[in-house]
């Protein structure tokens, strides 16, 4: 299991458009072409230093889409991103859209740069703007109806504006997504919308959410591997008091393959009743 920390918010920018980057321009909004393919985010420069933009894709047009992520907009991020635009341009001679997305919990800022011989202007999405309570009942709607939805609009959906409390939204979501018909995109398209609602929501509330979806990831695993009762008997007795300690050797199997999907310690003391020395000792052999 590839392990992504759940504080990491341009990770999830990446890792969201990476994945449905083809659903990516219905998302924001953008009257642009199909989006053709990734391109490089480092252009190296023995005069600048080694910034990196956060995600560039090619256009069927053959211009590029440059996205960046700001909380504020200020006339320091104009520079910045005009500088990375030149030195895109510089290398490509190809037009270049520049978009920067804002959470709920920023602002818009300075979307114009006018040095008086050069003006600069980037188009900025603030997900504020954005009815959550109406797009919720849309993807219901759709996915009740057996249609296809737009899963980048449920990752970003509980940073959008509505009636209800931002932990609500994301609780609402969540059990929204349990419905993708698609299994391999349905845990990960949970990860991101809890990874991203990181900002906004109480920790407890998240702890929560995020260790009800590792246990699913862990069940699914023991299905898959035969090793489903001594999980299931772990659950029955409360994830929070742990597994009691049975047969030594099905514990400690256990155990190790939950090190190897990639569990951290907490959560496989949790799952299994071990002590941490022996948990630590068991992650050397998984190691190895």
């Amino acid at each position: 299991m590839k392990k992504i920390h759940h504080n990491n918010y341009d990770l999830v920018l990446k890792e969201a458009f990476s994945l449905f980057h083809n659903k990516s321009l219905d998302f924001l909004g953008l009257d642009l072409p199909p989006i053709v393919s990734f391109m490089e985010t480092e252009i190296a420069e023995v005069e600048t230093t080694d910034d990196m933009m956060d995600l560039n894709f090619l256009l069927q047009d053959g211009s590029i889409l440059h996205l960046e992520e700001e909380t504020y907009l200020s006339i320091g991020d104009l520079i910045r991103f005009a500088h990375y635009d030149l030195r895109l341009y510089k290398r490509y001679k190809k037009r270049i859209h520049t978009v920067v997305l804002t959470p709920s919990d920023g602002l818009p800022g300075t979307k114009v740069l006018d040095t008086g011989n050069l003006q600069y202007s980037v188009l900025q999405i603030v997900f504020q703007d954005r009815d959550g309570d109406s797009l919720l009942e849309e993807i219901q709607s759709a996915l009740g109806r057996g249609e296809p939805v737009n899963e980048l609009e449920m990752i970003f959906l509980p940073l959008m504006k509505s009636a209800e409390s931002a932990g609500t939204l994301l609780r609402k979501t969540i059990e929204l997504e349990k419905n993708l018909p698609d299994e391999s995109l349905r845990n990960k398209v949970r990860e991101l919308t809890l990874i991203l609602s990181n900002r906004i929501v109480d920790k407890k509330i998240l702890d929560e959410l995020w260790e009800e979806l590792q246990m699913l990831k862990v069940i699914k695993y023991a299905e898959e591997k035969g090793m489903k009762k001594g999980i299931e008997k772990g659950i029955e007795k409360g994830i929070e008091k742990g597994i009691m300690k049975g047969k030594e050797e099905g514990t400690i199997e256990v155990a190790k393959n939950l090190l190897s999907l990639g569990m951290d310690d907490d959560f496989v003391m949790k799952a299994t009743g071990l002590d941490l020395p022996t948990i630590r000792s068991l992650e050397k052999l998984v190691h190895q």
